[in-house]
């Protein structure tokens, strides 16, 4: 299937039943606290927090100033471009703020990624019952699984009392929602924050992990939150943290919508006109690390 065929079905999605959006609360889900998980995907591009056991996490060209004013040390990385795609990313603490993260990073290439996303669903019954999910992302999680899941483990005993987040933009972000609901299955208490997310799995898998609480963040018309397509099986969960601010602007509360409901086209999938660019502002120029 073509580019050009995925904006049709992209667009012809739009026709769903929307829910209704509300302002978002402050709080939780506060656009400084969505600013700092997003500094943290944007950090996961930086090749330097590749291959770096140690080290403190910095961004060239200022792109995570949160995570580069606390203090911070990358305990393990993955990085397997050989395989299911393009799977890299780190696992850090945060002293200042007692954080371990883990970080999943996007594609390099969004355009031929897009471009070359196939629309295959595959059992995902090990995450939940009746669960489909797509079978490149699962794939791409289950190369890097096991050596998260031991790292993990052994940072929340060494660090005792931090909070785990996991996070991650466009195939990175599908690799959290993944990630982040194996974590939880297996005991873990987590903040599971994803930017620009593509759909992962089925409407199972989508009740499933609305049930246990993703933060789903876009921004306007986005185009990779709305592939794979509704027509294919699959489904996003809800609720959806839409950012209604353009490109290159700071977000304020007023700019956040929460949009309820399980495929709401409400939000980022009702636009008319999804976009690329749209897909590299997150707060900031997410992906710009690269």
């Amino acid at each position: 299937m073509h580019l050009g065929q995925l904006w049709h079905l992209v667009a012809a999605a739009a026709f769903a039943v929307a829910a209704p959006a509300r302002p978002m609360p402050r709080g939780e889900s506060s656009p400084a606290l969505l600013t700092g998980h997003a500094h943290w995907a944007a950090a996961s591009y930086c090749t330097n927090n590749i291959n770096s056991t140690g080290n403190a996490v910095t961004c060239a060209g200022d792109y995570c100033p949160e995570v580069q004013s606390a203090k911070t040390a990358t305990l393990s990385e993955f990085d397997d471009s050989t395989q299911f795609g393009d799977v890299a990313g780190f696992v850090a603490v945060d002293e200042t703020n007692e954080l371990i993260v883990i970080s999943f990073r996007g594609s390099r290439t969004v355009s031929n990624w897009i471009a070359n996303l196939d629309f295959d669903l595959t059992d995902a019954s090990d995450l939940c019952d009746g669960c489909e999910a797509h079978s490149g992302f699962l794939a791409a999680w289950e190369t890097v699984s096991a050596a998260i899941t031991s790292q993990v483990h052994s940072a929340m005993q060494t660090y005792s009392g931090y909070k785990l987040v996991v996070t991650g933009h466009s195939l990175g972000a599908a690799l959290a929602a993944l990630g982040g609901t194996a974590l939880r299955n297996a005991g873990y208490e987590l903040d599971l924050y994803t930017y620009g997310q593509p759909r992962v799995g089925n409407l199972a898998l989508a009740t499933y992990m609305t049930g246990q609480g993703v933060n789903r963040v876009t921004h306007t018309n986005d185009i990779v939150p709305r592939l794979p397509p509704m027509s294919f099986g699959f489904s996003h969960s809800s609720p959806e943290l839409w950012i209604t601010s353009g490109n290159d602007v700071t977000v304020t509360t007023s700019d956040i919508d929460v949009i309820e409901g399980i495929d709401s086209t409400a939000g980022n999938a009702g636009e008319p006109f999804p976009d690329v660019a749209a897909h590299a502002w997150y707060i900031e120029d997410i992906d710009g690390c690269q």
